[in-house]
């Protein structure tokens, strides 16, 4: 609405209406997360890519939980203007399923889902006397990375303890992380490794469950790949990748290029630049494959948090 349209009424009613929501909807979150970019460099000269002035990518999710019964006026923009995941968790004793679609504007696939006609609604299994309150939606910067997301998770169905039924002859779907940071008598040193695939019983009790966030083989590929990209950003003391797993260690284990590269892993946070990465076909792909990994990431840790 034009500011020069404004009356004192209308914006009284306007600030009422508003009031109430968010009185009902006390609970309304928003998350968001910054991180310095795995491929910035701080003041050591010989790295190939002075990333100083990388900004911050916007792959962050913003969740929000609403019944549209409650909501003043259904026409006015209560839900991001961008692209997206609509989803909702259907949740047994044993396993979960996360229904939902890729949205190019999240603000216009919840008007489709107030319809009651709407197919939809279907594919979030929503009966006709349902609300919206258990639906909920995950931002993402470009419409390619929501479809991404979808690929990885949506519609599929996963058990609550991976580790507990799955075994060698069937790995499951996760990735698993192993975290070391130490200090012996010589040397400080910073190590992870992630295994594509299964890693033995009882992971859980040993490693950090990533989730689905990709294929181990692409995963083999793209890494390798960007070896020369991560030597450049930070000092490696250790690079080892195959298909079923990598490993990473610096001896700078408080290097920001190295925590960074680290946390796109265990945060789903990733911000880097397109112009940070070479200028060509090779660059473009690892600039998307990076971006790819964390925003499925980052959706994976949404889910699991709801599950608690």
């Amino acid at each position: 609405m034009d500011q020069n349209d404004l009356n004192l009424d209308l914006l009284l009613k306007e600030t009422l209406e508003l009031s109430e929501f968010l009185r009902i909807n006390s609970n309304f979150q928003n998350a968001t997360s910054e991180e310095d970019s795995f491929v910035t460099v701080n003041d050591d000269d010989d790295y190939l890519y002075d990333l100083a002035n990388s900004v911050s990518e916007d792959v962050d999710s913003n969740t929000q939980v609403l019944n549209p019964t409650i909501i003043p006026n259904l026409s006015e923009t209560l839900f991001p203007e961008t692209s997206g995941i609509i989803y909702k968790i259907d949740s047994s004793p044993s396993t979960f399923c996360v229904r939902g679609f890729s949205a190019k504007n999240i603000n216009e696939a919840f008007k489709e889902i107030s319809d009651l006609s709407s197919v939809k609604r279907t594919v979030l299994k929503l009966l006709p006397e349902q609300t919206l309150v258990d639906v909920c939606f995950f931002e993402t910067k470009t419409f390619e990375l929501a479809e991404v997301v979808r690929e990885q998770i949506i519609n599929r169905r996963f058990p609550h303890q991976e580790d507990a039924v799955c075994n060698i002859s069937d790995p499951g779907f996760s990735w698993w992380m192993n975290v070391s940071d130490f200090q012996n008598s010589e040397e400080k040193n910073g190590r992870f490794e992630i295994f594509f695939r299964s890693h033995g019983i009882n992971r859980a009790d040993k490693y950090i469950q990533l989730g689905p966030i990709g294929d181990g083989s692409v995963a083999a590929l793209r890494l390798n790949q960007a070896r020369t990209l991560l030597r450049s950003s930070f000092p490696v003391s250790e690079f080892t990748c195959d298909e079923k797993s990598i490993t990473v260690a610096s001896l700078k284990p408080d290097h920001l290029g190295f925590i960074s590269f680290k946390n796109i892993f265990l945060k789903g946070v990733n911000n880097t630049q397109l112009e940070n990465f070479p200028d060509n076909s090779l660059g473009r792909t690892l600039y998307y494959y990076f971006h790819e990994l964390a925003v499925v990431r980052k959706f994976w840790i949404e889910v699991k948090s709801k599950l608690r």
